[in-house]
């Protein structure tokens, strides 16, 4: 359904790239090549003017970044350009064009695992996104021999509860392909709310590691112009947040690795987004989607694995 979206978008696109042009040759007397080549920028330049917008209204939500983490002028486009090119590769390329394909190392129900291998790893994306922007990840993860299922949460637009049947399903799954007694959970963005809302309802569930990558755990400001219920459910705490944390302690969250950024564009206040009692780590200069593609917290995903 996503990658349904995401090409029809590309569509449309493509259409406001191909009136732009034609503007530009009829009213304008344009060059053609000049009016073509500024059509085909024009998404691009949708996109990076949404970025922006994103980047600024995180920064006016969050709280004062701690000053060694502060960012320079040359850092922050720096990292507002690394957010530009993974959210473009991600959602123009990955995502809309690959669904159909397997991720790397993924566990399929014709090919079994040996139980002594590295834990299995079930992804968990978020909010508006599909199991492919684990790709880079999931190479990464399959080259350390770790087994790897990803899960497609939808509907896009419905309740952060109807996703808990469908993590369930894969965590079953991938304790059938492979024999091993338990498995970690990845999670991205809202993936972290599916993942705390799945052990509510199965508070004895056989995962041994969940590990959250910029996850709105209080909420983010974002959330009050997105669409749908989860998205209402993600709000500022919301009574949906506050009634998943009351049933939860310290001692439950201890199985968490929190991975936030100060510099999140999508998920802000950022500094709130940590777990009492779990292993939270903040970092700086990265985006909300470059979070799942940056190696250095994959690294923190194959620590907090070892483990």
């Amino acid at each position: 359904m996503l990658a349904r979206t995401l090409r029809i978008v590309q569509l449309l696109e493509l259409l406001l790239a191909a009136a732009l042009a034609w503007w530009l040759l009829q009213a304008w007397q344009w060059p053609v090549l000049a009016a073509i080549t500024v059509g085909l920028c024009a998404p691009l330049v949708l996109h990076a003017w949404i970025i922006a917008l994103d980047f600024g209204l995180a920064s006016w939500a969050g709280a004062a970044v701690p000053p060694p983490l502060r960012l320079g002028v040359a850092q922050a486009l720096r990292t507002y350009l690394r957010e530009l090119r993974d959210s473009i590769r991600i959602f123009q390329w990955i995502q809309p064009w690959m669904a159909a394909r397997p991720l790397p190392g993924e566990i399929h129900a014709d090919r079994g695992r040996s139980r002594t291998e590295p834990i299995p790893v079930v992804l968990v994306h978020g909010y508006f996104c599909n199991r492919q922007i684990w790709r880079p990840l999931a190479r990464w993860l399959s080259a350390r021999g770790h087994p790897l299922l990803g899960v497609d949460l939808e509907p896009l637009f419905c309740s952060i509860d109807e996703h808990v049947p469908l993590l369930d399903e894969a965590v079953r799954t991938a304790l059938a392909q492979t024999g091993a007694p338990r498995v970690a959970l990845v999670c991205h963005s809202m993936g972290g709310l599916v993942a705390r809302a799945y052990l509510r309802r199965h508070p004895d569930a056989p995962v041994l590691r969940i590990i959250t990558l910029g996850t709105p755990h209080r909420g983010t400001v974002h959330a009050r112009f997105g669409k749908g219920v989860n998205v209402r459910q993600m709000r500022p705490d919301s009574d949906w947040l506050r009634e998943l944390a009351r049933g939860e302690s310290p001692a439950d969250n201890a199985r968490f690795t929190v991975v936030f950024s100060h510099h999140d564009n999508i998920v802000a206040p950022q500094h709130i987004q940590q777990l009492p009692g779990a292993h939270n780590i903040g970092l700086s200069g990265i985006g909300h989607v470059s979070l799942a593609l940056d190696e250095g917290v994959w690294r923190i995903i194959g620590n907090a694995l070892e483990q």
